[in-house]
């Protein structure tokens, strides 16, 4: 497509592995960059008027990818509304979703705002956290502080918003990922840490629960290598690592995929990873597992661009 009359940033021929975790991806022909709601709508009718298939990407964090040239184009709203987040004064802070849940967490603390300390243990961005319900434990979670989101139905092009109630949170899962929607802003419940003699205390113990989030997942995930974090829905109350131990899968190898000795649950990527790679083996996994225990594992990382 040679004339792109489009006030939107974008690249031509673009490879996706540079921009995944998991260092998976073929080539796309355009990746595109809105940066406001205008550029959105517009580059959305845009991709209608040229009968472009596309996706909604950011932080490209729990996804793999097909290799090869792939038939669709990437709107990556990780560029869209570049602002600090914005504080009400009371117990609201509204943040787009293009901003990462690890600086959320130290912007919040460097304010004396808290609430989003668990942020600092998971990458990605608030839009994909709350596409894909991120959290750690209950009470860790969106569903914990989220108090709505605004989002562009892509129906009817016009920005919406949508309670928390209504999401219908579950392990992994938002409404979100049943509707053709893309998240704008989330609007997140927090609280003042009190101005009083307490004060430098408080922030030292908030601050020290920041760090403990830090160290869990730099302890118990396997950084060093690409990943999509988990894998699969843990099928309760079965523990998908505990299994794989069993069935001495731990270090199972297909191609240059690897299921991880740090954390069973991952699948990391040694010696060029495909995304085939990744997805066979994520096939391999099911299909062992049904032999064995009769369970369907359910992928929570994002397949892109396989069959």
């Amino acid at each position: 497509m040679d004339n792109i009359n489009l006030k939107v940033k974008y690249l031509r021929d673009v490879n996706l592995s540079t921009y995944t975790y998991t260092k998976t991806g073929g080539n796309v022909s355009l990746m595109f960059f809105p940066k406001n709601i205008t550029e959105l709508k517009q580059l959305i009718i845009w991709l209608r008027e040229k009968q472009l298939d596309y996706i909604t990407l950011s932080g490209m964090t729990n996804i793999a990818v097909a290799s090869g040239n792939l038939n669709f184009v990437v709107v990556n709203m990780s560029e869209y509304n570049e602002s600090d987040p914005e504080w009400d004064g009371t117990k609201f802070l509204k943040v787009s979703a293009s901003y990462e849940m690890k600086k959320l967490a130290v912007w919040t603390f460097n304010r004396d705002l808290k609430g989003l300390a668990w942020m600092e243990g998971i990458p990605g961005t608030v839009g994909a956290g709350i596409y894909m319900h991120a959290g750690f434990l209950l009470g860790q979670d969106m569903q914990t502080y989220l108090v709505d989101a605004q989002y562009l139905d892509l129906d009817d092009m016009q920005v919406k918003t949508i309670s928390n109630q209504d999401l219908l949170f579950r392990y992994r899962y938002s409404k979100f990922q049943d509707m053709n929607a893309i998240i704008l802003h989330g609007r997140f419940l927090v609280s003042k840490i009190p101005d009083d003699w307490k004060k430098p205390l408080r922030r030292i113990k908030y601050k020290k629960r920041i760090q403990e989030y830090h160290l869990r997942r730099r302890n118990n995930q396997p950084l060093n290598f690409p990943s999509a974090g988990t894998v699969f829905v843990p099928p309760y109350p079965f523990h998908v690592g505990g299994m794989l131990r069993e069935l001495n899968l731990v270090g199972y190898q297909i191609g240059g995929a690897k299921i991880s000795e740090k954390s069973p649950g991952f699948i990391i990527g040694v010696n060029s990873m495909s995304g085939e790679d990744y997805y066979q083996l994520v096939l391999y996994i099911q299909k062992e597992i049904k032999k064995k225990y009769n369970l369907d594992l359910i992928p929570e990382v994002r397949l892109i661009g396989f069959e």
